[in-house]
């Protein structure tokens, strides 16, 4: 990931920035990091990094990539930080989809679906924190959602099963609660015996028996970050925190076969998707415009 950024950064015309390397064992010994007084940027690489550069209370900027939201947002808790803090300053560019991208890819695999067949989801206590935002936008976009809490005394998978013939498809979220490598065979392998399709977040649920996943490359991520370094050391500022601005998909077309699902090829979904992206930002340009 480290090599890609710098690939990236260094293919633009843009004026090269200096990069130092920082392990994190290294910043057991604060001093090490305080030699680099003339740091512009921190880039912290998932949450071990981040977490170890808040202990150290820098007032220098912090960009943290390849970590979920809601990791992001419970350090920033745990160390009493906060977005749009100009003492310290700090962002992120998350490794999680956008609620809206997946509920676009629902719709876009099952136009059909509407009020009368629900999306299931399962939250847990890494995840709960989602549920409102969720259910507003599949109100907004005319879906029906089923969710069930698991608590951490529960079994995801029996949770599941009586769970998996009320709905329609399963959307998988981030949450080690509920999706972990001792629970996700058995989610997956329920899923397809109910004959409901499972929508992931990383190649490897497909692999493992998911219909379909949408995520961001390293490649992906590392071009994104690279604009965004440049950009902040251009206009010393942090952007907002963001989600991933391209991403890929997968199917498992050998599952859809097997659940009598037609569905269009990886490059036609994708296609989709961007097409509805630009839809929804030009409404949100528009509603925009009428407030103002």
């Amino acid at each position: 990931m480290v090599h890609r950024i710098e690939a990236a950064l260094f293919s633009q015309p843009s004026p090269r920035p200096n990069i130092s390397h920082i392990l994190v064992d290294e910043l057991q010994n604060p001093e090490r990091f305080h030699t680099h007084s003339e740091v512009s940027l921190i880039v912290c690489f998932g949450a071990e990094a981040l977490e170890a550069v808040l202990k150290l209370n820098t007032e220098k900027p912090v960009l943290a990539i390849l970590i979920r939201k809601n990791t992001f947002y419970n350090l920033l808790s745990i160390y009493h930080r906060k977005i749009n803090d100009s003492q310290y300053p700090i962002s992120a560019i998350y490794l999680d989809q956008s609620l809206q991208r997946q509920i676009n890819l629902i719709q876009t695999i099952f136009p059909d679906i509407d009020y009368k067949s629900s999306v299931g989801v399962l939250f847990g206590p890494g995840s709960i924190n989602q549920q409102e935002e969720l259910l507003q936008l599949a109100a907004e976009n005319q879906l029906r959602l089923n969710t069930i809490y698991v608590n951490n005394f529960e079994n995801p998978v029996a949770v599941m099963d009586a769970f998996l013939d009320e709905v329609r498809v399963l959307l998988a979220l981030p949450d080690n609660r509920i999706f972990n490598p001792h629970s996700a065979r058995g989610i997956l392998l329920a899923a397809f015996h109910k004959h409901v399709p499972l929508i992931g977040y990383s190649q490897s649920y497909v692999k493992n028996g998911a219909l379909i996943s949408l995520f961001s490359s390293t490649k992906q991520i590392a071009q994104q970050t690279a604009q965004a370094i440049l950009t902040i050391l251009d206009q010393n500022q942090l952007p907002v925190p963001q989600y991933p601005n391209e991403f890929s998909i997968e199917v498992n077309y050998q599952v859809a076969r097997s659940l009598n699902i037609n569905i269009d090829s990886e490059t036609d979904l994708h296609h989709k998707l961007l097409v509805k992206e630009k839809a929804n930002s030009q409404v949100l340009i528009k509603q925009g415009t009428q407030r103002a």
